[in-house]
């Protein structure tokens, strides 16, 4: 089969159901750092074949990332897909356990300190959180995820000034809807005494998803701060 030709979502299928023989387990971390055009073909087969496995129920997609992660632990492309579905299954420590080799990496793949952000956060583990979140924002200065991981940590270490400054710069660059994080900027302004500001934050917020339950309640609450 000529993969060049062949469509990414065909070639998941078949490297799905053909076990996920896809790279060798030798596949060094600086070939990611500095991915040849071969890389990167392997780089999206990968993709490919683990967005394959995200169908079905959460128990399956995480057994089916497990079988693909033993066939290939020293990817780290498998590694954080695993991970990431352990972090939603609530089994943060095995989530540390397999992703925290490849974030200590140089050169690490992009989104692996950022959820090894989210993981830290999950911990509770602040100190860590905010580590990997400036870490992902060095790597790429336009990851607003690993804002919002770093404005929450440091929200949690209550540096409210300073988390408010990594909300509003996530929420710079944020890509779809920024509810969340405009709710975490909201919270944090409300912390600080902007009730006002805060309430503006929640308004936008609510126009733009009128059917989260959360932003709706956070908004009597300041609002009923405010009055008081």
């Amino acid at each position: 089969m000529n993969i060049k030709s062949t469509s990414p979502l065909l070639i998941a299928a078949v490297l799905f159901l053909g076990g996920c023989e896809t790279i060798g387990p030798d596949r060094a971390a600086e070939d990611y750092a500095s991915p040849s055009q071969e890389q990167r073909l392997d780089a999206a087969i990968e993709k490919a074949a683990i967005q394959a496995s995200m169908s079905g129920s959460s128990s399956a997609r995480l057994l089916a990332l497990e079988k693909q992660y033993k066939r290939n632990s020293d990817s780290p492309i498998y590694a954080l897909a695993y991970a990431q579905s352990l972090r939603q299954a609530g089994y943060l420590n095995r989530a540390s356990t397999i992703l925290s080799p490849f974030a200590s990496e140089d050169g690490a793949l992009d989104g692996v300190k950022t959820e090894m952000s989210m993981i830290s956060l999950g911990l509770g583990d602040y100190d860590a959180a905010e580590r990997y979140a400036q870490e992902a924002i060095i790597q790429d200065p336009g990851d607003h995820y690993a804002y919002q991981n770093l404005g929450i940590a440091l929200d949690a270490k209550e540096m409210h000034p300073e988390a408010e400054r990594a909300f509003r710069k996530g929420l710079e660059y944020w890509e779809g809807d920024p509810t969340t994080i405009m709710n975490n900027l909201a919270l944090n302004l409300a912390t600080q005494g902007y009730i006002d500001d805060a309430v503006g934050v929640l308004e936008r917020a609510k126009k733009i998803s009128p059917d989260r339950i959360e932003i709706e309640r956070n908004l009597r609450i300041i609002r009923t701060l405010n009055e008081r």
